[in-house]
């Protein structure tokens, strides 16, 4: 068995949550840690912000005076949207499911698709 990667430095409890909760249970490539690194990294920002945004007023003053939406509620927004987009790019089963049984499902419907085609190829000559 393989060491688990050690928690990168400077991280906040989400942050380190999030590396511990996926280290403690996948094994990744250097590629998958750097993306898990940054996805810990947005996770403490967007901690962050979604503090802000709780204590902050919803409306704010524009620059002409004009009610608008505060800022901060975009910038949390794209914060959770970026995190999510980190997360699915590093592709790990969704819970419940291991890796055999994604891999099982694949290649069952890689197995269906090319019975189809070749059936279909097969009937169309004959």
């Amino acid at each position: 068995m393989t060491d688990r990667p050690r928690t990168p430095p400077n991280l906040s409890a989400p942050g380190r949550s999030l590396w511990q909760a996926i280290t403690s249970r996948y094994v990744l490539r250097r590629d998958e840690l750097l993306l898990l690194e940054k996805a810990a990294r947005t996770a403490d920002e967007a901690a962050r912000l979604d503090a802000a945004v709780r204590t902050a007023p919803l409306i704010v003053a524009g620059s002409m005076g004009q009610e608008r939406a505060n800022p901060l509620l975009a910038e949390a927004r794209q914060g959770r949207a970026l995190l999510a987009a980190l997360l699915k790019q590093l592709a790990l089963p969704d819970s419940g499911e291991d890796a055999g049984a994604k891999q099982r499902d694949t290649s069952a419907r890689a197995t269906t698709a090319a019975r189809a085609r070749w059936g279909e190829r097969s009937g169309s000559s004959g």
